[in-house]
């Protein structure tokens, strides 16, 4: 079994607060699946145990060794496996396209697209919002790449709301690393200033409402980002963080 494991980009990202209880920080964001960059993942049937392997462009020859507290992948299999006591085995070959820590989302994508997999190849007969809810113990992205497409991302992330398709914008992405890849989101959430952010509401009503009429003026006069706060340097014109960073993208029409 094949598949395609999307990044993506968020068209706003607005932080409102911290949450002490968990740690984690309240959001509102606008998620938008791009299908210009993916991994590619392919799952099997194994016999006696779990296999894996990770190659990286450009030659795909050279396996990407990755710590097992890093890789979504290896936590969505046992995710799975200690859930539904699965005592079956699996091969999974990647070939990551999407750089790691980028702000892409490459490994809640990754995380998701096993998580599906697994369900088919499993037959385990799981909903999208059952696969989401799964998904949410992972990572507060996972549960949008179930879904795909464009849609709202409420609470720390994980509640989805899902939007029309946008359609004749042309976004263009601009891959960056970052070096390490430890805490890279958790670093830039600690770096925020929260009187500087949650300011642009406001215009995420207006980007909403820009993609459910159809409107690409108004999705693309309020893209934003709160990430954007903690730059030292600011970004080009029409150009916006993805993420906590620190890729960024551009739209027109």
């Amino acid at each position: 079994m094949k598949l395609k494991a999307f990044a993506k980009i968020n068209l706003c990202l607005d932080v409102l607060r911290k949450d002490d209880r968990f740690g984690y920080h309240k959001i509102q964001t606008v998620f938008h699946e791009v299908k210009s960059i993916f991994d590619e993942i392919e799952l099997t049937e194994a016999k006696n145990r779990d296999l894996f392997f990770a190659f990286s462009p450009p030659k795909l020859k050279t396996q990407v060794r990755m710590p097992k507290s890093e890789d979504m992948i290896l936590k969505a299999l046992s995710l799975v496996r200690k859930t539904f006591k699965i005592k079956k085995f699996v091969k999974i070959k990647v070939k990551k396209k999407i750089p790691f820590a980028s702000g892409f989302g490459g490994g809640s994508s990754d995380a998701a697209a096993v998580l599906k997999g697994l369900n088919k190849l499993w037959e385990l007969k799981l909903s999208q919002k059952s696969l989401a809810k799964l998904g949410a113990k992972l990572g507060m992205d996972v549960p949008f790449f179930i879904y795909g497409g464009t849609a709202i991302g409420k609470n720390y992330g994980e509640k989805i709301a899902q939007l029309p398709e946008i359609k004749n914008i042309k976004f263009k992405i601009y891959p960056q690393k970052t070096a390490g890849l430890s805490r890279k989101t958790a670093a830039a959430y600690e770096k925020l200033d929260l009187k500087k952010c949650g300011k642009n509401l406001k215009k995420t009503k207006l980007l909403i409402r820009g993609v459910k009429t159809r409107d690409k003026k108004l999705i693309i006069e309020n893209l934003h980002n709160d990430f954007e706060t903690i730059l030292k340097n600011p970004l080009l014109k029409n150009r916006h963080l993805t993420g906590a960073g620190p890729s960024t993208f551009s739209a027109s029409k």
